[in-house]
């Protein structure tokens, strides 16, 4: 069974704060002498997304230095207890597989609004996921990181060499481990992207 485990992408979806919004105009309708053409304006961090180093070192390499055999393979779905706020190490179920998608209360929320207050990492729990050998971690927020928190989650992972897949939609993945199909448009060199993320349960 597959499960689309990514959020739509539409205009007046959630986005975060002070990214671009989505933008979908019409260039061109149908007709009988003409096919339709539509200009589509997203932000490169817009509904589920991976991030590169490059979100976060002008140096860094960008989206397209991810292998297949990273973002495609098992992954561990753990379920975050709804009263939680902010993971810390000792919120994480056991893992064992190098892909980790993590379900909160986040997945039970309104994706078409932002919630300033979603839940997202604390440095500990990035720490611990590193010591578990992970290739790519996900969550069901726009950020891996908590809103207003200055901490280094996403350089633990990032400068390590680990995909943040973030932007997830997770409301109807059992915990468990499953397959983990993730797929981000083929961009060169940028330092986010959206991706197309399905589950085989």
């Amino acid at each position: 069974m597959l499960i689309d485990i990514s959020r739509p992408i539409h205009a007046g979806m959630a986005i975060y704060p002070n990214n671009p919004g989505v933008s979908i105009r019409n260039i061109q309708k149908a007709t009988d002498g003409a096919s339709a053409l539509s200009e589509i304006t997203i932000g490169s961090h817009t509904g589920t997304h991976i991030d590169a180093l490059s979100h976060i070192d002008p140096m860094g390499s960008g989206v397209d230095t991810y292998s297949l055999d990273q973002l495609v393979g098992a992954c561990d779905v753990i379920e975050i207890a709804h009263d939680v706020s902010v993971i810390h190490e000792v919120d994480l179920s056991q893992t064992t597989t190098p892909r980790v998608l993590i379900k909160t209360r986040n997945s039970s929320m309104n994706p078409d609004e932002f919630d300033a207050d979603f839940v997202a990492l604390a440095e500990d729990a990035a720490q611990e996921l590193m010591r578990r050998g992970v290739r790519l971690v996900g969550i069901d927020a726009l950020s891996i990181k908590k809103k207003g928190v200055k901490d280094r989650v996403h350089e633990i992972f990032l400068r390590a060499g680990v995909c943040i897949l973030e932007g997830l939609y997770l409301a109807d993945a059992p915990a468990g481990c499953h397959e983990l199909f993730c797929l981000p448009l083929p961009l060169v060199g940028i330092d986010g992207v959206p991706a197309r993320a399905i589950l085989r349960i």
